[in-house]
């Protein structure tokens, strides 16, 4: 089974960067990034936020094995940047005015809802970097309707080292982001950016809509598109 030194090893060959090379990009020695390759020595949460900011790399590849993609990030790009969270609340509100068809477990849509409510209303936060993946955390856990010691149970790990993360005093290891990932489809690209379009966890609940609706939500979009990167925008659906 590949792990996430392999994944970083294979990018850098990808990249056609030599261990010096891409130890200078990450400010290590070629001593240590020879140990995160062959996995005597762990990924760290700091790692992945170097190797996040350098163009053209995929954290999320590295981490979790996922190409992360979104069919509406082109879009997306295209807004100028005062009319990109109006252009992404919209969105979420149209795939929260869709639940309803696409879905038919009342509990499947009840808790798509309570996604989209918190990440939208998260995107109203000004959230300090040091706090992000604090941030993130709980709004993880609200989703979930979980207390802070469920939360720490979940990540086994003690009540106090979660309020740790919580508060921003310290960061996850990536045994902590995997769980998130394969429990919830947090991904750590989310974590970094706080862009929904980036979300794993959102994203699935487009790929799982079946196609006509699928069709229907890309046409809506891109027939509103000049209306919401324009115009106020409007909201879909119900008032979340």
């Amino acid at each position: 089974m590949r792990n996430t030194g392999d994944r970083l090893k294979e990018c850098r060959i990808m990249k056609g960067l030599s261990r010096g090379e891409m130890s200078e990009m990450l400010n290590v020695s070629t001593d240590y990034l020879a140990r995160l390759e062959t996995g005597t020595q762990p990924v760290t949460y700091r790692i992945i936020e170097k190797v996040a900011k350098l163009e053209g790399w995929n954290s999320d590849y590295i981490l979790h094995g996922i190409d992360n993609n979104n069919p509406f990030s082109e879009l997306h790009t295209l807004c100028p940047d005062f009319r990109k969270k109006v252009f992404i609340r919209n969105l979420l509100c149209l795939f929260d005015s869709m639940l309803q068809f696409g879905y038919k477990k009342e509990r499947v849509v009840a808790y798509y809802h309570r996604m989209i409510l918190e990440i939208v209303n998260g995107m109203e936060l000004d959230v300090p970097d040091n706090v992000r993946t604090g941030y993130t955390l709980t709004e993880i856990r609200r989703i979930h309707d979980m207390n802070k010691k469920d939360m720490a149970n979940v990540l086994g790990i003690s009540e106090r080292s979660y309020c740790t993360l919580e508060n921003g005093l310290s960061r996850p290891d990536i045994k902590i982001l995997q769980i998130v990932y394969d429990m919830y489809g947090f991904n750590v690209q989310y974590f970094l950016t706080r862009n929904p379009l980036d979300c794993e966890a959102v994203n699935n609940i487009y790929r799982c809509f079946d196609e006509p609706l699928r069709d229907f939500i890309m046409r809506r979009i891109r027939d509103d598109y000049d209306e919401i990167i324009i115009m106020k925008g409007r909201t879909y659906g119900r008032d979340i």
